[in-house]
């Protein structure tokens, strides 16, 4: 609660704690993305809303284009890479 103070914390949703870092981070890049066995190099174009985000990824061989994505609540984030738990599907910086 505010009460007037502006430099009172506030309570921030993961989302808007994320959100710019990974578009800084991993929009637009060539990415790594990596299921299972498949392991394959992409431009990876990322969508966020409040349910979570989506990576749209152009693979650079004869590979269809394709979409993978994951909730708020079950990303794993580190410095150069994205997962989701309970899939095997990671994209990362190479």
């Amino acid at each position: 609660m505010n009460n007037g103070d502006e430099n009172a914390p506030t309570i921030e949703t993961p989302q808007s704690q994320i959100e710019p870092y990974l578009m800084e981070t991993f929009h637009e890049q060539h990415m790594l993305f990596e299921e299972g066995y498949v392991r394959l190099h992409a431009t990876a174009q990322l969508e966020c809303d409040e349910w979570g985000v989506r990576v749209h990824l152009e693979p650079e061989n004869d590979r269809e284009p394709f979409t993978v994505s994951g909730a708020w609540e079950i990303l794993s984030l580190w410095k150069n890479r994205l997962g989701a738990a309970y899939v095997n599907r990671v994209v990362s910086i190479p």
